[in-house]
């Protein structure tokens, strides 16, 4: 059973593409220097949020268990460019890192996306250039009360004499620049970051999957409800006989354990016998589940 974990590996991608040469930019005196804490007490804007996650036209099975690259809810940030050992088989479910963040680590994000010029009244930054089925950056921003939706491109950096220049404000090479800078957070916010904290998700989608085909033998785990895996859930749109459904509260309780611990050769098994391979995307706040069951 193949796993897609895109949005894990393809920051390695992003910032390889970095290179590649971009529209003409506007002519900068110096590099684009690094996003940099407020140097004065800052106070972060009530309920700020943020999820910045890739989106691609691919089958939603395919798509199904991408974490989004950076969430920042609650006074906490959820970076989801988790290092994933490539050896098969991997980890079943991947989790985010979780870090406190501080008021001025949230107000310094804040000061990084207008200085940008994303907070405006724009919300295509792909510069109409977008090839169809292209991967795509998406931002949810939620300051002072107000909602930003934006697209973009974050591949549109520029560069001047192979050195990386200052976009202009408000345009596609911005919203990239600032896409970089949140890929980066953990770097750039270190100071205004806290220790690393195990998460634990209070929603998680469940993909259940016919047989893996992989040629090696399967490790059985026992499905902890009473509802058949035949049964469980709503039918998952494009692929027949996949069952998917969101679990929280108590039955999520139920099953983490085993979504936690195994790996890409697990499958249930029900009391009946039936068998079904899983995929899991572990839900961060604000995260729409994937399983069109309403969760």
């Amino acid at each position: 059973m193949t796993r897609h974990f895109g949005p894990f590996v393809l920051l390695t991608l992003f910032v390889a593409a970095c290179a590649g040469a971009g529209p003409t930019p506007s002519p900068a005196p110096s590099p684009t220097p690094s996003p940099s804490p407020s140097p004065s007490p800052s106070r972060a804007p009530s309920g700020f949020y943020l999820r910045a996650w890739y989106s691609q036209a691919l089958p939603p099975r395919h798509t199904f268990n991408w974490l989004p690259m950076l969430t920042v809810a609650g006074g906490v940030l959820l970076d989801g460019n988790v290092a994933i050992d490539m050896i098969f088989p991997g980890p079943l479910t991947i989790v985010p890192i979780a870090r406190p963040i501080s008021d001025a680590g949230i107000a310094a994000i804040v000061d990084e996306a207008r200085r940008q010029g994303l907070l405006g009244d724009a919300t295509d930054f792909t510069g109409g250039q977008a090839m169809p089925g292209a991967r795509l950056g998406q931002l949810e921003l939620v300051v002072e009360g107000r909602r930003y939706l934006l697209t973009g491109n974050p591949d549109a950096l520029v560069r001047c004499g192979g050195q990386r220049c200052i976009a202009d404000p408000g345009t596609p090479e911005a919203f990239a620049a600032f896409w970089q800078a949140l890929g980066m957070a953990g770097t750039w916010l270190d100071a205004e970051l806290g220790p690393t904290q195990d998460y634990a998700p209070d929603r998680v989608a469940l993909l259940l999957t016919g047989p893996t085909g992989q040629g090696m033998p399967a490790i059985p785990a026992q499905w902890p409800f009473d509802t058949p895996l035949t049964e469980t859930g709503v039918a998952f749109p494009g692929e027949e006989g996949d069952r998917c459904v969101t679990l929280s509260g108590d039955a999520l309780a139920a099953i983490w354990p085993d979504l936690r611990d195994g790996n890409q050769l697990t499958v249930f098994v029900d009391e009946h016998g039936n068998q079904a391979a899983p995929l899991v995307r572990v839900l961060v706040p604000g995260d729409e589940s994937p399983c069109p069951d309403g969760v």
